[in-house]
């Protein structure tokens, strides 16, 4: 869910933003909630999932509500990738390599050998596999982390709100003109 948020604004986002400056920041979050969270720039009123909030009760809902759906989205990435891992440890596993005798003809012991050429390219590419599924999972984590971490204290989410408000001024000057 906070995932796909995060991912479609980065795929659709035309504007370059530097998240170390707050309105660009700003800006970032307020795209990312625009389907969940509505600002209201006459009497600073937040509406969520339609209905309205104070400052406070919006405190609460990013410091508790969002932080769990969040925290429960990375748990999911993080069962899943797991789950992956123990199938693929597992089909390594039952991988079983022959072994050749001295008793075995040279044609024999040519097919075993390629027999654990095959079986050891099957092993690396299900190792590949799983290497790659374990960097897209820790992206996943890690993107989440960084969401979750955002406007940490009332002070910057007060700010956030701030600046989100002067967004929302600039851009109904920008429709006027």
């Amino acid at each position: 869910m906070w995932l796909d948020r995060i991912e479609t604004f980065q795929k659709e986002n035309k504007q370059i933003l530097d998240i170390k400056f707050e309105l660009h920041l700003a800006i970032y979050v307020k795209e990312i909630l625009k389907d969940v969270v509505t600002f209201s720039l006459q009497d600073e009123t937040i509406t969520i999932d339609e209905k309205e909030y104070s400052f406070d009760e919006f405190f609460y809902w990013w410091q508790i509500d969002r932080f769990d759906e969040i925290i429960s989205e990375e748990e999911i990435i993080f069962n899943e990738f797991n789950e992956l891992k123990k199938k693929i440890i597992s089909g390594v596993q039952k991988v079983k390599q022959p072994e050749s005798k001295e008793t075995d003809s040279e044609e024999e012991k040519l097919k075993c050998q390629e027999k654990i050429k095959k079986n050891n390219e099957k092993i690396q590419k299900l190792n590949d596999h799983l290497k790659s599924e374990a960097e897209l999972s820790n992206h996943k984590i890690n993107t989440l982390k960084s969401f979750r971490s955002m406007y940490p204290t009332c002070e910057s989410l007060r700010r956030f709100v701030d600046h989100t408000q002067l967004l929302l001024a600039n851009q109904k000057k920008s429709l006027k003109t």
